[in-house]
């Protein structure tokens, strides 16, 4: 529990915190008012509404009541007058002005349907939130308004139905509080509505029989006549029309009789199926008005008279609104206009409808109204563009009256510029509209292209540039992004002012420029392509070398080598595009012409290289070879300088071998690229070219590049080798030793599998030859040990005495090594032992007395037991004093709250008293007295000393009955039957609030608990009882958990899947074969239409004959299982849902039917408990949802005839699986069925397993023993004074059953309470009173007592009948305990002292001495050690009772019994076992048994003892904290009320001294500060009754002086005789309001003077404070 809520708990109720509750049923009941016209309202609109919560704002708008009002007067609110209809204008900018025409629609639609004004709200009351509850008083009026009509579904009551967070009830009452007015009373509404209606029906139907009658006659006069009766409530007559009123009534009533006759004739059919009713006739006269009318203004149109239009249009009949006639000329333009296009839409030449005529007035009131507005606004733009404010001017465009395009505030100064501009150039100096549209059309757009521009969104700036009102040309759709471009680029340069039309097209004319020479380019490309293509160089060669493709450095000479990269690059481009057509671009062109231009100079470049070596290796020049052969335009590889000489003789000779041969000498030669492609070089001129020259041969002796990178790789590859086997020498060496070790290796292993194919004989001869050397080895070693047989001895022994002290001392240090695994294996050991022998002593009815004696030390306090034993005593001593004293504290509040009482009813009783002070004479100055104790006499709450004893006592019996739960059990078992549920509702629930809180549930389940087993135990004579008996206590319980507190279980454990169930339309569930087959022979006869050939009535299995009775019977019984699966898993999922009460009941009569029939199969218990759980509790809301709130069900909907027959299918599917119980019959689908049953029963079984299975209510709801004593607020109940009474009478009736015993509480306090007193004397009233009124006054503390509360009619006026609304009046009890639960009770010695005495004395022989049985240990002699032993055991006992607290140790005979020997212990052991025979404890012959099983159990016991010790200790500690706490609480709660006690006599003379101040300054004297008093005027007063030896002539010599006291509230009186001071006396104001309580009329004061206590206090108010 939270902090706050430890604190709440500590608070009393107050009368604010009461009033503050009844203001959150106020606003609970509003809530729920807000959900039933929310559901109303979806159930009439078909439309989803917000939550209650939200739905006062969600009115606001009032188009939610707006659609209500067209939904039932569509001809008062048409749909399209609805202003956001769809609220997409109040979603984005809230509550318009507009929408209070909503509202007004509403408002006019409840005026045209007949509701009474009465109920009406008014406009701000839903706009502005002034009273929204009356606007929902208004939807409930007009609900059942609508509903006693026939157009409207009910409304239904949905208080207590609904549920509510506490902040939604907080909020909902803010809100009321800020309303500040009264609720409306929702319940009246149908007695207003039916005064407001109060109509002459009699005459209305007279009336309406004599129009009909009028009409069959045919008379047009007398049918005249007749409608004009006022009677028949008929308007908008017109005598013209008569005759064809005659007509249309006499057709619509002869169609009424002919539908009528069709429906078929019946003796008790209502006269109006043939007669028209008054609302027919009227909407008939209504139509043809209006058809006259729609006639008219036709003839009018065809006319173009505009006059007769606006006469004809003014007929009341059309009810056409907004009509305005100097409007006349658009008015019958638009309506020729419109007649004209229905002409043409529907092809004929009809009137128009009333519903069109509105239209086309509306769209000529708003273009008449439109040709306005835009002449005064073209008059401010004129005026505005006269100055320099271009926002003002764009102000004045943005009117939407002109019918401008769309203005552009940013470019308000290109508006006004070039409208300036235009404004001055025009003639009369003022721009018309035409000529503003059209300006404004193209500044519009091109403030869009400039907004396109900067937010760079090229969809918007090219749909703004190709705009007509842009007026651009030459615009190019091809180049919008370039456009885009090439503006931004101009804009940044004018430093982002806007660009006028002249930029723009300037813009659109310079990227037209580009674009037209990208065009030429692009030609030239195409020549190119073209020229590739053929392979024509001298068109390449031209095309190339044109200005617009934009090469350089285009060489006439490359011409060739510039197709061919052409072409190959064409060739790849088509390649990877798988295009034979492919192009190549511009960029593909350059890069080809580029590359061409390089491969030419390397080529010449590697010509003149390859020249420069051949030069070189022909003059024989090494170096110079070398050098030249390093060119990097050469292109060689590997070349090493290390090889010079070798490659000048490789060259120099392969130059050799070709002059050899005789080749001829040209001056050309060829040079082979990389790609493959030749270049022809000139030797002499050192020129090449890429053509082939014509006759071309090569030089014979010309080195080519590829000779000579032969000739070099060559050279290099062995100079390189020739170093590479030099540095791999030792590589070498390694690799022919591996070379040898692989061929010595593979003869040793032909060697081996020789051996291994030879094996047999190579065993035979090594086997000879070892048995041959063994054979000689022992011979010798024998004929040694011969000769020293004496040494070998003596050697023997020494090695065997060595190797056994070895093991042993390995073994040792094994274990030393591994002392912790030996001490776990010798425990594991002993712990199986002891396991295995506690399991004897645990399982073993008769353990074996060796067992017993094993585990006998358990039973020994430790040093530990005797510490937690020693706070737990004294945790409990603590305990038990905080109680006593905090239940002293509460007698001082309860002192406290007296005081208070006396005080404020003296202060209400003075005020009664004063009144009639004044009309008091000498001769009634007596019953002065009198009055003020008929005051305190009043009612059970009066402050005397009787009425509040007799509080008490009922408070006290209460307090019982509630924590008693056999009393209430046992009334309840002797009740008649016929009055269990009266007795119920009467007083178990008021007694126990409903289960409010968890005390309350937890001791109202014991009450059913209780009574559950009185009634098994008492009337149950076999379990089947519990189903056939109906016991009064299961219908309570099941009936409070199934409304009070189950009802949501059942709503959200049952209610999705019936509401599954019951939206499924389409399912059949019927088995009945009979019935199926008629269904299916209907089904076919109603869609053939022919006659069925088989027969109607058939049995059972001839029905079954049918495949199609089968195959329907099938699905039925498939929809059937899956239904009742569906539910039960409903039921099985949502166990954590069921009320814990109805659980633990469950579990209550399962183990008490078990206890009382141990012979009840497990079946039958669960039976009995599937009773009780699913065929009471669920079985009724299953059956029949809509009765128990489980289902939703939707305004006017009932469950149908099907729905409920396949509900009452898979309830009686489930009540049999519950039951085990299966379907009588033979039949396939029966069997089916049963099967079912028998497999849905398991699972009901293991659901009931799990039902059971809940923890005990004093763990659930955290109750103990001292839970009672830590309530800080007492418990309150509200009972009335009837069932007050009638509980009285009921128990004394009952008295000897209940509470025979004279010393039983129950009987202690009716003896108290008496007899049963009368409601009169009871309430405190006369019995001839006739009224009663109940004065509350509040405190700072509720005075204890009775709080009443009178009951009053809907009406508000009080009751006829005194007695018996005083009987239902309700009075609240603080329910106190009146016996104190610490009692301490002297200890009599009984059997159980004998048998605790006697079983230790068992322990102490046993413990000691050793045998097989009791027996036998008793019988055998005690040996001297034993007698050691044993007294060392009691020695050590002794000294540890001396370590033990006083309060801990043994009764002293105990004490006694160790002091015995061995042997007289067995002696008294069986002295006792013979006393405890024949007291019955134990039972011979086996009472040494029985006794020892006794000590087996203390010993089992024992551990579970300590555990509930240590958790007692831990809930000791606990209770003893918040004990504290509440003492804390008491000891604030008495400061504050002595200090309340002491502020209130404070400000009584307080208030006493003021008021003596004032009227001591109106009279000018100065106010005494003490009262003196004659004793004869005290006597006059009646204050002074006699005083002692004193006569009454001499009461004028006795003054007493009256002053207020050295304390708060008291008074110092002194007396005086003849002027001598006698005696003084301390008067406590307190004292005399405790006297008068207590109801002592006289007191002494001196010991002589006798005064009237009520009077005194009278006349101390009356002096001292002024009351």
């Amino acid at each position: 529990m939270t902090e706050p809520a430890a604190g709440s708990c500590y608070e009393r109720l107050t009368a604010e915190q009461m009033d503050e509750q009844r203001i959150q049923n106020v606003a609970y009941q509003y809530l729920c008012r807000l959900e039933e016209a929310k559901r109303w309202m979806e159930a009439c609109l078909g439309e989803e509404l917000p939550a209650p919560t939200e739905l006062e704002e969600a009115l606001r708008n009032g188009v939610i009541l707006a659609k209500l009002g067209q939904r039932f007067a569509p001809t008062a609110v048409p749909l399209k007058k609805i202003y956001d209809p769809e609220q997409l204008r109040y979603k984005a900018v809230g509550l318009q002005f507009r929408h209070t025409d909503n509202i007004n629609h509403w408002r006019n639609a409840m005026t045209s349907l007949g509701l009474p004004a009465i109920f009406h709200p008014e406009t701000t009351d839903v706009y502005d939130k002034k009273n929204m509850p009356r606007a929902v008083y208004c939807i409930h009026a007009l609900s059942l308004y609508l509903y006693r009509l026939g157009l409207a579904p009910p409304i239904y009551d949905l208080y207590g139905k609904v549920k509510f967070t506490d902040e939604e009830i907080t909020n909902m009452k803010l809100e009321l509080d800020k309303y500040g007015i009264q609720m409306p009373a929702f319940s009246k509404i149908g007695g207003i509505l039916a005064n407001e209606l109060s109509v002459d029906e009699a005459a209305v139907h007279a009336a309406v029989v004599a129009i009909n009658e009028a009409v069959d006659r045919g008379e047009v006069s007398v049918t005249a006549s007749a409608l004009r009766n006022p009677a028949a409530l008929l308007t908008d007559l017109q005598e013209a029309l008569m005759l064809i009123y005659q007509e249309v009534l006499k057709q619509a009533r002869m169609r009424k009789a002919e539908q009528a006759a069709c429906k078929g004739g019946s003796e008790d059919k209502d006269m109006y199926e043939e007669f028209l009713s008054q609302r027919e006739i009227q909407e008939l006269i209504r139509t043809v008005n209006v058809r006259s009318a729609v006639e008219q203004v036709d003839e009018a149109l065809d006319a173009a008279d505009e006059l007769s239009l606006l006469a004809a249009l003014q007929r009341p009949c059309l009810a056409l609104r907004g009509l305005c006639p100097d409007n006349g000329p658009w008015y019958l333009d638009q309506l020729l206009v419109d007649r004209q296009q229905k002409a043409l839409d529907q092809g004929s030449v009809d009137p128009l409808e009333p519903a069109e005529l509105q239209e086309s007035i509306s769209a000529a009131n708003q273009e008449a109204q439109s040709a306005t507005n835009m002449l005064l606004a073209l008059q401010g733009v004129n005026a505005s563009l006269r100055g320099n404010d271009p926002r003002r001017t764009v102000s004045c465009l943005m009117n939407s009256d002109l019918q401008l395009p769309e203005v552009f505030p940013s470019a308000a100064t290109l508006y006004h510029r070039e409208l300036q501009l235009l404004q001055r150039r025009s003639a009369q100096g003022e721009l018309h509209q035409e000529e503003l549209f059209v300006a404004v059309e193209m500044l519009s757009a091109v403030a869009l292209i400039n907004q396109g521009v900067e937010a760079g969104q090229l969809q918007t700036f090219s749909s703004s540039l190709v705009s007509p009102s842009a007026g651009l040309c030459d615009v190019d759709h091809a180049l919008m992004d370039r456009y885009m471009e090439h503006l931004a680029g101009v804009k940044q340069q004018v430093g982002g002012a806007l660009l006028t039309w002249n930029q723009l097209q300037e813009g659109i004319n310079s990227v037209n420029s580009s674009a037209q020479d990208e065009h030429q380019q692009l030609q030239a490309v195409g020549l190119i392509n073209q020229a590739v293509m053929r392979g024509d160089l001298q068109q390449l060669t031209s095309a190339l070398m044109l200005p617009s493709c934009g090469l350089e450095e285009i060489i006439p000479a490359n011409t060739c080598r510039y197709l061919a990269l052409l072409t190959r690059s064409r060739q790849n481009k088509a390649q990877v595009s798988r295009d034979p057509g492919a192009e190549l671009w511009l960029a593909d062109i350059q890069e080809a012409v580029k590359q061409a231009n390089q491969q030419s100079q390397k080529a010449l470049k590697l010509c003149l290289a390859v020249a420069a070596v051949n030069q070189a290796v022909k003059e024989n020049r090494v170096k110079q070879t070398l050098r030249v052969l390093s060119l990097p335009d050469l292109q060689l590889r590997g070349v090493l300088s290390d090889c010079a000489a070798e490659y000048q003789r490789e060259l120099s000779s392969r130059m050799a071998d070709r002059t050899r041969s005789g080749e001829e000498r040209s001056p050309w030669v060829w040079v082979q690229l990389q790609d493959g492609s030749f270049y022809y070089f000139h030797l002499n001129r050192l020129e090449g070219s890429w053509e082939k020259p014509d006759g071309f041969k090569h030089h014979g002796r010309f080195l080519t590049q590829q000779e000579i990178q032969e000739v070099v790789s060559s050279v290099s590859a062995s100079y390189s080798r020739g170093v590479l086997w030099r540095s791999s020498e030792a590589l070498i060496i390694r690799l022919q030793a591996r070379c040898r070790g692989f061929l010595v290796r593979r003869r040793l292993e032909g060697r081996r599998r020789y051996l291994i194919g030879q094996t047999p004989a190579v065993v035979v001869i090594q086997s000879h030859w070892r048995r041959f050397i063994q054979q000689r080895a022992y011979r010798r070693r024998l004929q040694l040990l011969y000769r020293n047989w004496r040494s070998v001895v003596k050697i023997q022994s020494l090695v065997k005495m060595w190797l056994v002290r070895r093991r042993f001392l390995a073994r040792l240090r094994f274990f030393r090594h591994n002392v912790d695994a030996v001490i776990k294996i010798q425990a594991f050991f002993r712990a199986s032992r002891a396991r295995h022998q506690y399991r004897l002593l645990v399982r073993s009815d008769t353990p074996p007395l060796p067992v017993l004696r094993k585990f006998l030390h358990l039973l020994d306090l430790g040093d530990g037991d005797i510490r937690e034993e020693a706070e737990l005593l004294r945790l409990r001593e603590e305990v038990v004093r905080s109680i006593r004293a905090n239940r002293q504290l509460e007698s001082d509040l309860d002192l406290m709250d007296l005081k208070i009482g006396l005080l404020v009813r003296n202060r209400a009783t003075l005020q009664e008293v004063v009144s009639h002070c004044k009309k008091l004479t000498k001769k009634n100055k007596e019953q002065l007295s009198d009055m003020m104790d008929m005051e305190r006499s009043k009612g059970l709450k009066a402050l005397s000393r009787d009425r509040r004893e007799r509080l008490e006592a009922y408070q006290h019996l209460f307090y019982l009955l509630q924590t008693q739960p056999l009393y209430l059990a046992q009334v309840i078992f002797l009740m008649p039957q016929s009055r269990s549920t009266s007795f119920m509702e009467m007083l178990v629930f008021s007694l126990f609030s409903y289960g409010s809180d968890r005390r309350e549930a937890f001791l109202l389940l014991q009450l059913f608990t209780e009574a559950l087993r009185s009634e098994i135990r008492l009337k149950v004579e076999q379990p089947q009882d519990v189903i056939t008996g109906n016991p009064t206590v299961i219908k309570m319980l099941v009936n409070f958990y199934r409304h009070a507190r189950g009802q949501n279980a059942l709503r959200d454990s049952l209610g999705p899947a019936l509401q599954d169930v019951l939206l499924d339309h389409t399912l059949s569930i019927r088995t009945d074969p009979v019935e199926v087959y008629k269904t299916w022979i209907n089904q076919t006869e109603t869609q053939t239409g022919h006659k069925s050939s088989l027969p109607y009535e058939v049995s059972a299995e001839d029905a079954l004959s049918h495949p199609e009775v089968q195959r329907r019977i099938d699905i039925a019984i498939i929809n059937l299982k899956n239904l009742t699966d569906r539910v039960l898993k409903a039921i099985t999922s949502n166990l954590n849902k069921l009320p814990y009460g109805l659980r633990y009941t469950a579990k209550v009569l399962r183990d008490t039917l078990k206890t009382k029939f141990p012979a009840a199969s497990e079946s039958e218990l669960y039976k009995i408990v599937g009773n009780l759980v699913y065929y009471r509790y669920m079985n009724p809301a299953i059956v029949a949802p809509d009765g128990f709130d489980v289902v939703d069900r939707s305004a006017g909907s009932t469950l149908q005839p099907e729905q409920r027959h396949i509900l009452g299918s898979i309830a009686r599917m489930l009540q049999h699986a519950a039951a085990n119980k299966h379907f009588h019959g033979d039949g396939y689908h029966i069997q089916a069925l049963n099967q079912y049953i028998t497999q849905t029963h398991s699972k009901f079984r293991k659901f009931l397993h799990s039902v059971c299975d809940v923890p005990e209510p004093e763990e659930r709801f955290s109750m103990d023993e001292f839970s009672e004593l830590l309530i800080v607020n007492r418990p309150v109940i509200y009972i009335s004074v009837s069932e007050l009474l009638n509980t009285h009478k009921l128990l004394l009736e009952h008295q000897e059953v209940l509470c025979s015993d004279p010393s039983d509480p129950l009987r202690l306090i009716l003896t108290d309470l008496g007899p049963v007193p009368s409601l009169q004397e009871l309430m405190g009233t006369a019995a001839d009173t006739t009224t009663a009124t109940t004065t509350t006054t509040t405190t700072p503390a509720a005075t204890p007592g009775v709080t009443s509360r009178l009951g009053f009619s809907p009406s508000g006026e009080m009751p006829a009948d005194p007695a018996s609304e005083s009987s239902k009046m309700e009075v609240s009890l603080t329910l106190t305990n009146k016996f104190d639960v610490f009692s301490d009770s002297a200890d009599k010695p009984d059997a159980r002292g004998l048998l605790l005495s006697t079983k230790q004395l068992i322990i102490d022989v046993i413990r000691t001495q050793s045998g097989d049985s009791l027996t036998d240990v008793l019988r055998a002699k005690t040996s001297p050690d034993q007698e050691v032993c044993h007294d060392w055991l009691m020695q050590r006992r002794a000294r540890q009772d001396a370590q033990t607290p006083e309060k801990m140790k043994r009764n002293q005979s105990l004490v006694a019994n160790g002091n015995l020997s061995l042997e007289e212990k067995k002696r008294k052991i069986l002295r006792s076992l013979c006393r405890l025979e024949a007291l019955g404890v134990l039972r011979p012959p086996r009472a040494e048994e029985k006794i020892l099983q006794m000590i087996a159990k203390d010993i089992r016991q024992q551990r579970l003892h300590r555990q509930r010790r240590g958790a007692e200790l831990q809930k000791l500690r606990q209770t003893l904290s918040r004990l504290q706490e509440k003492s804390s609480f008491h000891s604030e709660q008495v400061d504050f009320y002595k200090h309340y006690i002491t502020s209130c006599l404070d400000n009584l003379t307080a208030s006493s001294k003021g008021a003596n101040k004032k009227a001591a300054e109106s009279r000018g004297k100065k106010q005494p500060s003490a009262l003196s008093y004659s004793a004869a005027r005290l006597q006059e007063k009646g204050v002074l009754l006699e005083i002692q030896d004193l006569p009454t002539t001499q009461f004028k010599n006795v003054v007493f002086d009256i002053t207020p006291g050295p304390e708060k509230g008291s008074f110092s009186v002194r007396a005086r005789f003849l002027g001598v001071q006698m005696e003084d006396f301390l008067l406590k104001y307190q004292d005399l309001l405790q006297l008068q309580y207590e109801g002592v009329a006289v007191m002494k004061m001196f010991d002589k003077a006798k005064v009237n206590v009520n009077l005194l206090i009278f006349l101390l108010n009356k002096k001292f404070f002024k009351k």
